[in-house]
C-alpha cells in the first residue's frame, strides 16, 4: 500500500509557491503564506486519513489451461467497498513469457458496486506458469492522493499445446463439415467397408456419390467408406538443440508439438492407438500405443512441459527404444529439423532400418531463411558466396530426401506454419492407400 501524490495536491501547492515568490519583494506576504501551507497540509492531511481504508477488492477468473500463442480471455471481478465513486486503474502481474491485451484497464465504479473487466492473455511458452498480484489505483476524495494497492493474488496456470485447434476441429467434425485450411477429412477409406451415408461436399470425388439416396433425399449424397481401425501411430518427438529453432515466436518443438498433438487426435477419433518416443542426448519420455479418449490427454499430460534443449540428439537411442517397445507394424512419424548432412544421414539409415517391419514418415521442417538465402538475387562477391553455400545445402538435402524416398522411407519436407494440416493430411492418405 502507498500514496502518490494526486494532481489536486500539485496545484493547491502553486498558491503558497506564488505567495513565497512575492514574498520576496514584499515581506509582509510571508504570513499568508505560511497560512496556506498550513491549509493545504491539513487539507492533504484529512484527504489522507479518509484514503487509509482500502476501498476495492479483485479476484481473478481464467481457465487453468491455456493453449500455446492462443489468446484466452481473463476475468477481473472488482467490487467498490467504499460509499462513493471511484475510477480504477488496474494492472496484473503477468509470467515474462506472455503478453496481455488490454491491460491496464480503467474503469468507473459505483458505491457498493460489482463490475467484470476482461483482457486477452497470450501465452508463448509451455509449462506451468504463475500469474501474480493485482496493482490497483485510485483518488482520494479530495483528490490530493492517489492510492495504490497491491493485492495479493496467485493463479496458476499451464500452457499446452494448441489444443484449441483440437477443439476446433472436433466440432467442425460433429458438424460434419469440411476443415478447408488443413483437409482433415477430405480422404477417406476404400470401398471395401461401409460406414455411412453423408451430404455432398466439394472435395468429394463424384464416383462416391449414391445416386438413389440422392433421388430419395433429394440432395446429393455420398457413401463414405470406413478406414481400418486399431494400428499404431508412434511419434519419435526430438527435443535436441535443433529444435530450438523460433518462427513467429515460437520454437520448432512447439510446432512440434502442435502437429503431434492434432494427429494424435485425428488418429484416435479413427480408431487407431498412438505412442510417443520423446529424446534429446537420451529417451526422456515413452508413451506406449494405447487408444480411447483418455489417449490423446495422457500425451497431452506427458509433453506439455518438454523444452528443447542445447545438445546433441540421440537418434540412435531413440530408435533402439521404439524397436524394444514397439512389435507391432506402425507408421512411425518422426519430427525434426536437420539442418547438417552427417545428422541428416544419420535420420536416413536408421529410417531405412525400420523396413519392412514399421512405416516410417520422416518429417522434416524447412529452413526459410536458407531458402530465402538461396532464392534472394544478390550482387556482390560475398553474397554471392553465402547464395551458393545456401543452394548447396538445399540441393544434398533435397537429394537425400529423394534417396529416402526411393527406399520406401515417407517423408514430408514443410514449413513450421504449414506442418499440422501436411501432416494430417499425409497420415489420412497412409491410411486411404492402405499402406499400414
Amino acid at each position: 500500500m502507498s500514496f502518490i501524490p494526486g494532481r489536486a495536491f500539485l496545484l493547491a501547492l502553486l498558491a503558497p509557491l506564488v505567495l513565497a515568490v512575492v514574498a520576496l519583494i514584499e515581506p509582509s506576504t510571508v504570513y499568508p503564506m505560511l497560512a496556506a501551507d498550513a491549509l493545504i497540509v491539513c487539507l492533504a492531511g484529512v484527504d489522507l486519513l479518509l484514503t487509509t481504508k482500502a476501498g476495492v477488492t479483485v479476484t481473478r477468473e481464467l481457465a487453468e489451461t491455456l493453449s500455446i500463442a492462443r489468446p484466452t480471455v481473463v476475468t477481473l471481478k472488482l467490487q467498490n467497498v467504499l460509499k462513493r465513486k471511484l475510477r480504477v486503474r488496474i494492472n496484473d502481474a503477468i509470467f515474462l513469457e506472455a503478453s496481455a491485451e488490454g491491460l491496464p484497464i480503467e474503469v468507473e465504479l459505483e458505491p457498493k458496486v460489482v463490475r467484470y473487466v476482461t483482457y486477452r492473455l497470450t501465452a508463448m511458452q509451455r509449462g506451468p506458469h504463475v500469474l501474480g498480484d493485482h496493482f490497483v489505483r485510485y483518488a482520494s476524495p479530495g483528490g490530493f492522493w492517489i492510492r495504490q494497492l497491491r493485492i495479493k493474488a496467485s493463479d496458476r496456470v499451464r500452457v499446452f499445446p494448441d489444443v484449441q485447434a483440437v477443439r476446433h476441429y472436433e466440432m467442425l467434425a460433429r458438424q460434419n463439415r469440411d476443415h478447408r485450411a488443413s483437409r482433415l477429412t477430405k480422404l477417406r477409406g476404400g470401398d471395401t467397408e461401409f460406414e455411412r451415408l453423408r451430404d455432398f461436399l466439394p472435395d468429394d470425388e463424384f464416383r462416391r456419390i449414391d445416386w438413389r439416396a440422392s433421388a430419395r433425399r433429394r440432395k446429393l449424397t455420398v457413401r463414405e467408406f470406413q478406414l481400418e481401425q486399431n494400428q499404431n501411430v508412434v511419434f519419435l518427438l526430438d527435443c535436441g538443440r535443433m529444435m530450438t529453432a523460433e518462427w513467429d515466436g515460437l520454437s520448432a518443438l512447439d510446432y512440434a508439438l502442435n502437429a503431434t498433438l492434432m494427429l494424435s487426435h485425428v488418429a484416435i477419433r479413427r480408431g487407431d492407438q498412438v505412442g510417443l518416443v520423446a529424446f534429446d542426448e537420451r529417451v526422456t519420455r515413452l508413451l506406449k500405443p494405447r487408444g480411447g479418449t483418455s489417449a490423446s490427454n495422457h500425451i497431452i499430460q506427458a509433453t506439455y512441459d518438454l523444452f528443447p534443449r542445447m545438445v546433441e540428439s540421440d537418434y540412435e537411442s531413440a530408435f533402439r527404444t521404439l524397436r524394444l517397445q514397439v512389435r507391432k507394424r506402425t507408421l512411425v512419424v518422426l519430427l525434426t529439423h536437420a539442418i547438417d548432412e552427417q545428422t541428416a544421414r544419420r535420420i536416413a539409415r536408421l529410417s531405412r532400418e525400420l523396413l519392412p517391419q514399421h512405416l516410417p514418415l520422416v518429417v522434416v521442417l524447412k529452413d526459410r531463411a536458407l531458402e530465402a538465402r538461396a532464392l534472394t538475387s544478390v550482387t556482390g562477391y560475398e553474397d554471392l558466396s553465402i547464395q551458393a553455400a545456401a543452394a548447396e545445402m538445399l540441393l544434398w538435402k533435397d537429394r537425400l530426401l529423394r534417396e529416402m524416398q526411393r527406399a520406401g522411407v515417407l517423408v514430408l519436407d514443410v514449413l513450421h506454419n504449414q506442418l499440422t494440416g501436411s501432416l494430417v493430411s499425409r497420415y489420412l492418405e497412409v491410411k486411404a492407400r492402405g499402406l499400414i
